[in-house]
């Protein structure tokens, strides 16, 4: 129930309440006032007393019909019942004295009666006040010809300042009545919140000693969850904040390797197979290209990975995984495939999922040392509260399980975690850089997944992954073919606009295409790069810009150049997935990009093929 129902239940309720005892009241009040009318009155007392008696069993109707009314009705009643009680005073008070008549006071008794006993919502009793004063003036205006206006001013006087402190008073209680009740409703819902599980177990326990054991025993374990669930939102913002410190450095160091990588490609390219330094040159490029395979999985592990997104058959691409992976594992250890689930269509990219399911493959291998046997297979599912509860990120929703299990040695609970920490790792010194599983958390988190570890010492484990599925039995394209790095690098005459804020790279990719025959307009920046195509008089063919730069972005100067040069083609560099060209790291659809470090071969067929697309 939400609060402002709550409020209002709670509100008409004791509006029903105060509204029987006050009929009740009322009804009661008004037969022992007849006393008074045969002090006051005698000569009218039989007229009046059967007044009275008419109101009295009226208000005692009401008094039996406000316990049963709907709340809509409940208001029409309370309208009804003051209404015809101030008729009756009213009566009263033309019959005896007029506007002269001390039985006013019964129109300040009623109002006090209704206004201030019953709680209603603060427009009721302006309603109430201003009926009760209408039906006393009313009458008197019409009928009467005012002779001592004096006592009539004093009169009026009085009953307006009663009701209106009376409003104000009720005014001020009605908020803070509501403020009690919204307060209340608080206590409540956190109470309950709080107790579900105990109130669920408490139903079942027996007066005895031994189910009082059981429910401290209970009381034990949901404190033992909640400091579970607090250590795994603590381990998701240090995952979170190493993640963004990894991402910053891969995207620093990636400059720096493409520099290293492809200058080391350059020279090895103008040196004869013979020479003496060749050797260094290809150990130089070696270790470059595994520090950009160490990048790529920082990159992975922080969510800063452009993906190119494609609906991707699960079950397919384990299936052509499986020879690769049976290599990979070892002989000692037999690979089987369970691909039972019945829609395995998700939104991916098949690069990164093959990079999951072999991280997971050779985290499983090294469990094994002894031989065993890993499980892949798939189902489909529906995520259950159950698992709502241990994993705060998961929805609602279709989605396809992905497990890996081995028959390993297994996991303590304290190895388990901590194993999607970067740079954690429980091999020998040599063995592993600790960046597999992150990495896979890395990749499961950015395509909207989630990772369910269960592992005990002795019992092997297994790897739960959820993604979310993208519709039925769909016809999933072939995986496109990547750009060939063999053969002589492709040739052009175009001209060429490079924009690179860093100097080292800005300078290799100019020594890159020069000989290549293109024509290279190298600048260091948006601002420079505009300057340099309005003073440059012929044609423009290639955008080739960074990402990420001070002032003004890489995306930014396309949209600008677009409008200055109709027809410009755009090929864009970033060591990282950046806002301005992808969305929660993902490649919007017609955008080329080539990913630091990249390998001289690779850029030059990377511009030979934008160059010669259509787009």
């Amino acid at each position: 129930m939400k609060k402002e129902d709550y409020i209002r239940k709670n509100l008409d309720g004791t509006f029903r309440l105060w509204l029987r005892r006050a009929s009740l009241w009322g009804c009661v009040l008004f037969v022992l006032l007849g006393g008074l009318d045969y002090l006051v009155t005698p000569e009218n007392f039989a007229v009046f007393l059967r007044y009275r008696i008419v109101l009295s069993l009226l208000l005692l109707i009401g008094h039996f019909l406000a316990g049963r009314l709907s709340s809509r009705h409940l208001y029409v009643l309370a309208y009804v019942l003051v209404a015809g009680s101030a008729w009756a005073i009213e009566i009263m008070i033309i019959q005896f004295g007029g506007h002269e008549s001390p039985y006013y006071v019964g129109m300040i008794l009623l109002g006090i009666s209704v206004i201030g006993v019953v709680p209603a919502p603060f427009t009721f009793h302006v309603v109430i006040a201003s009926l009760i004063y209408l039906l006393y003036l009313a009458p008197i205006v019409l009928t009467e010809s005012l002779t001592n206006h004096r006592d009539f001013l004093i009169a009026n006087t009085f009953i307006i300042l009663i009701f209106s402190t009376m409003l104000l008073v009720r005014y001020l209680s009605g908020n803070a009545l509501r403020s009690e009740l919204g307060f209340q409703y608080d206590l409540e819902q956190y109470r309950e919140s709080l107790e579900t599980a105990v109130r669920e177990r408490t139903a079942e326990l027996a007066d005895t000693v031994e189910k009082l054991k059981q429910e401290i025993v209970e009381r034990q374990k949901a404190e033992m969850e909640r400091q579970r669930l607090q250590g795994q939102l603590l381990q998701s913002q240090k995952m979170e904040s190493i993640g963004r410190l990894a991402g910053g450095a891969a995207h620093d160091f990636n400059n720096i390797l493409t520099a290293i990588l492809n200058y080391a490609e350059l020279t090895l390219m103008k040196l004869a197979e013979d020479h003496p330094v060749r050797s260094h040159l290809m150990s130089i490029r070696e270790a470059s290209e595994k520090a950009a395979t160490l990048t790529h999985q920082l990159l992975a592990f922080s969510r800063r990975q452009v993906l190119e997104m494609k609906a991707v058959n699960l079950n397919g691409v384990i299936g052509d995984m499986a020879n690769m992976l049976s290599r990979m594992i070892g002989e000692d250890i037999s690979l089987e495939l369970k691909t039972e689930a019945t829609i395995s269509t998700i939104c991916a990219d098949r690069g990164q999922i093959e990079q999951v399911l072999m991280n997971l493959a050779v985290n499983a291998r090294d469990a094994m040392l002894s031989g065993g046997r890993l499980l892949i297979g798939t189902k489909d599912v529906d995520l259950n509260d159950a698992l709502l509860r241990a994993q705060e990120t998961v929805t609602f929703g279709k989605y396809v399980l992905l497990s890996v299990t081995d028959t390993g040695e297994g996991m303590t609970a304290e190895v388990r975690d901590r194993i999607f920490e970067p740079f954690f790792t429980t091999k020998e010194l040599g063995r592993g850089t600790g960046l597999g599983l992150a990495t896979v958390y890395g990749i499961v988190k950015q395509h909207s997944g989630n990772i369910i570890v269960d592992s005990e010492p002795g019992k092997g484990t297994t790897f739960k992954l959820y993604f979310p599925i993208v519709g039925k039995r769909e016809k999933v394209k072939e995986k496109e073919k990547d750009i060939d790095l063999s053969g002589p690098l492709p040739t052009g005459t175009e001209t060429i606009l490079v924009v690179e804020d860093d100097p080292s790279v800005r300078e290799l990719v100019r020594q890159v295409l020069l000989p290549l025959g293109y024509r290279v307009l190298a600048t260091a920046g948006g601002d420079d790069a505009i300057r340099t195509s309005a003073s440059y008089n012929g044609p423009v063919d290639l955008l080739l810009t960074d990402v990420v730069m001070p002032v003004m972005n890489g995306k930014q100067l396309a949209e600008v150049l677009r409008i200055k040069r109709p027809g410009i083609k755009v090929l864009f560099m970033s060591g990282y997935a950046h806002e301005a060209l992808s969305a929660r790291g993902i490649l919007e659809p017609g955008v080329a990009m080539i990913h630091k470090p990249f390998r001289t071969i690779a850029l030059a067929r990377q511009v030979r093929q934008v160059l010669d697309s259509g787009a």
